[in-house]
């Protein structure tokens, strides 16, 4: 039976966590309790629970540091990363670490089971495959196969002559690599494969196959083979994909032509490159050519944090005001932006996984009705880490961004744009808000949008605002626990005397004075 390790400095959560499940039913059990990072880190490495829940914000050692020393330290086992909703930049560091399921406090029973159950369904097919037999072929041709793919063969110092190759049919007068993968989807694998499809525009001789770092590799062999392969391409290329056809659940890259043999490992090596680009691949197209290596070298631009923030607060802002069209564009500028990067597509992923649980938490937070719009963290988490393409994600952001558009829409029964603009401040009017910056958000320049908010309102834009603020000071003035300061920065003021001085000027007697006026109504 695996073990669960609990660490959390709170008593009454890792109380909670023994029993909130049925343990045993699930094939785990409770080994051992942790308060601190210090005393977690040391249990990890003695006792190598299958499963660690660790809150982040452990005493002594942060929970991120834990991750990382204990992977230093050889533990392969699993994380469930317990933390709030602030928390989720956090997310991006855990990944790294090989940490995949990231629950909020406080802990939904059913996505804790269903991250468990997960976690022990990939236990039980990683042990079947440890225990499972492999058959071990070490043929000369083989081992001379792959030289020529790694670049490891040289005729000279191998000793391995052009009629040593010719006996081993791997002697030609050009060749060409090619790797390929498939791909999980949900309907049925077809019955046929690649190879099958090859069949009929080549001899099964014509090429070599052979699967090399994980990747399934073909070295075409002669002129004429290549030119039959090319023949290949274009026919799949101009016929519509089936959808059982085995080519709609594959991608397939392929390196320049070579007349030496000591010159292939130079074509695999341009099929590898180019299938690690498979992720930008437009939707509907599944092959990449050498020929796209010309535009890789002219790519310049790095990801950032700086552009993170850009991307996200225009993402953010446009969904609140509703304006989905601007949406729409700045995802699209998005799509093109990550098309330039020069980063590994891991890189790529935690991005848009920031970037998404970035708009999750603003716009929960702002709209609670919008919460029930997202999946689960974990989820989020697995499905851009799973997704094969780049467009994808992007089609899935669309259709989220319309869903959340549709949902502010219809809580502040907007029928028009000035109603749009009146919910967004409504729902923002904590934060700095300033006409320059709101009116680029429904499709105004500033001057112009000024005056379409007076004449739709009968007020200016920054009267409106300080009412709407003035009006939500006056309720919270009702909480005597709440200092004149504290409502002051709750409601967007930073400088509490501006703040004084505008509800004087509103409403005619200072905040201090209005709360008196109120505990007197009271008594």
């Amino acid at each position: 039976m695996e073990t669960v390790l609990i660490a959390d400095d709170e008593e009454n959560i890792r109380e909670g966590l023994k029993y909130i499940m049925d343990w045993g039913s699930l094939g785990f059990e409770v080994c051992a309790e942790a308060a601190n990072g210090e005393e977690t880190l040391r249990l990890i490495l003695d006792k190598n629970p299958g499963i660690v829940l660790l809150d982040l914000h452990m005493p002594k050692i942060h929970g991120i540091d834990v991750i990382r020393m204990a992977r230093e330290q050889g533990y392969q086992g699993r994380f469930i990363i317990l933390s709030g909703y602030s928390d989720f930049s956090y997310a991006q560091s855990a990944i790294r670490y090989g940490v995949t399921n990231y629950l909020t406090k406080p802990i939904d029973e059913d996505e804790l089971q269903k991250t468990v159950e997960q976690i022990r369904n990939d236990m039980e097919k990683e042990s079947a495959e440890k225990g499972s037999i492999r058959r071990i072929t070490t043929k000369a041709r083989d081992v001379v196969l792959q030289e020529l793919l790694q670049g490891g063969h040289d005729q000279e110092e191998s000793g391995i002559s052009d009629r040593e190759l010719e006996s081993m049919l791997l002697k030609a007068d050009a060749y060409q690599v090619a790797v390929y993968e498939t791909y999980h989807t949900d309907r049925e694998q077809p019955e046929y494969g690649i190879q099958d499809l090859l069949g009929a525009f080549m001899k099964p001789d014509a090429y070599e196959y052979c699967e090399l770092e994980e990747r399934q590799v073909l070295l075409f062999k002669g002129k004429n083979t290549i030119r039959q392969f090319q023949r290949f391409l274009d026919h799949y290329d101009k016929k519509p994909f089936q959808e059982d056809s085995p080519l709609d659940t594959m991608f397939l890259a392929y390196g320049s032509v070579t007349e030496s043999a000591e010159h292939i490992a130079q074509s695999y090596n341009e099929a590898r490159r180019l299938c690690e680009r498979r992720f930008f691949c437009a939707e509907g197209a599944h092959t990449f050519g050498y020929q796209e290596l010309s535009e890789l070298k002219e790519r310049s631009e790095h990801i950032s944090q700086e552009r993170l923030h850009v991307f996200s607060s225009r993402l953010i802002g446009y969904l609140q005001a509703s304006s989905i069209d601007k949406a729409h564009e700045t995802l699209k500028e998005l799509e093109q932006y990550l098309h330039l990067v020069t980063d590994g597509i891991p890189e790529v992923r935690l991005f848009l996984t920031d970037l998404f649980l970035q708009i999750k938490e603003q716009v929960s937070r702002t709209y609670p009705e919008c919460e029930e719009l997202f999946d689960s963290n974990t989820e989020i988490i697995e499905f851009i880490g799973n997704r094969f393409y780049l467009y994808e994600i992007m089609q899935y952001l669309e259709m989220q961004a319309r869903e959340i558009v549709q949902k502010i829409r219809g809580h502040a029964g907007a029928e028009s744009t000035m109603q749009d603009v009146l919910s967004y401040i409504d729902h923002n009017f904590q934060s700095n808000l300033t006409l320059e910056e709101v009116a680029p958000l429904f499709g105004y320049n500033s001057v112009y949008f000024g005056k379409v908010f007076s004449k739709s309102t009968g007020n200016s834009f920054n009267s409106y605002l300080n009412e709407r603020r003035i009006e939500e000071a006056k309720q919270l003035l009702a909480d005597d626990l709440l200092k004149i300061y504290e409502i002051a920065t709750r409601i967007g003021y930073s400088d509490v005397d501006y703040f004084s001085k505008k509800f004087r000027s509103q409403v005619g007697v200072s905040p201090a004075d209005y709360r008196r006026q109120l505990r007197a109504q009271k008594q």
